[in-house]
């Protein structure tokens, strides 16, 4: 049986508009969780279940996904003033789990994303580290902040980020946002971490993903880090996506039995 398939509109009081969310249901019982699922960059909100069947990957769970759409703008506070971080963090979890009926504590939501989301991913959760029980990134866009498509005269992430040295690249560099995260709760007091990326994806890509490895363990904070066969592309985050939803239902602990 698949899972059922809506579309909820979202009223942000952060955006000052109204924006589509796609929901994916568990079947025959009410959800006790939700995952927050982020696009990437070039994508929309309804690409990442037309992609692949995340109706059957998540099925073994009472897990609801939503998946908010977010544009261009990197899930942060941008440089232009739209606030698609609190968005996130705030006003897409409100108007989900009030459709759903739920009150979710921290240790029943979870944000996660793939690329442009992955970074989105990061930020949001170490931003508000109350409010996730778990975070994760497939191929993570870490170093946004810096590389050329971020830059670049024309690159569609420049109302986000602004111009390079501007205090939004200083503010959302996913390095900083970690320190204050660790600053602020503790390495213990994160939500559980995993990131996964490609071994063919890009060099840049790959670097990104080492660094912010190698600087969690620097801070001390528990996590899960792996490079996997596979490129920038469906095919890799399709394989990779079923380790992903595995991953948040045990850090939310979920149960696992199939209610058929």
């Amino acid at each position: 049986m698949s899972l059922a398939l809506e579309t909820l509109s979202v009223s942000s009081r952060a955006l000052h508009r109204t924006l589509p969310c796609t929901l994916v249901l568990p079947p025959g019982r009410p959800p006790e969780a939700v995952l927050y699922l982020l696009h990437g960059g070039f994508s929309h909100h309804a690409e990442w279940p037309e992609r692949m069947d995340l109706a059957q990957m998540a099925a073994d769970w009472p897990l609801a996904i939503a998946l908010p759409e977010g544009g261009f703008s990197l899930w942060v506070r941008g440089e232009d003033g739209q606030d698609f971080e609190r968005y996130a963090a705030w006003d897409v979890p409100e108007a989900v789990e009030a459709h759903l009926g739920l009150q979710l504590s921290r240790e029943r939501r979870a944000v996660a994303g793939l690329s442009m989301g992955g970074f989105g991913a990061l930020q949001v959760g170490l931003s508000y580290p109350e409010r996730y029980g778990a975070v994760a990134s497939l191929s993570g866009a870490f170093g946004m902040t810096w590389w050329n498509l971020g830059r670049a005269a024309g690159s569609p992430f420049l109302a986000a980020l602004g111009p390079p040295g501007s205090e939004t690249r200083a503010r959302v560099d996913p390095f900083r946002t970690l320190e204050r995260a660790v600053a602020h709760v503790g390495a213990e007091g994160l939500p559980s971490l995993f990131l996964a990326t490609g071994t063919e994806d890009d060099s840049e890509v790959t670097h990104a993903h080492r660094s912010l490895h190698a600087a969690l363990e620097a801070a001390g904070v528990a996590h899960l880090a792996s490079e996997r066969p596979g490129g920038h592309d469906w095919a890799f985050w399709a394989r990779e996506t079923p380790a992903l939803l595995a991953f948040v239902a045990t850090a939310l602990k979920l149960p696992s039995e199939s209610p058929h």
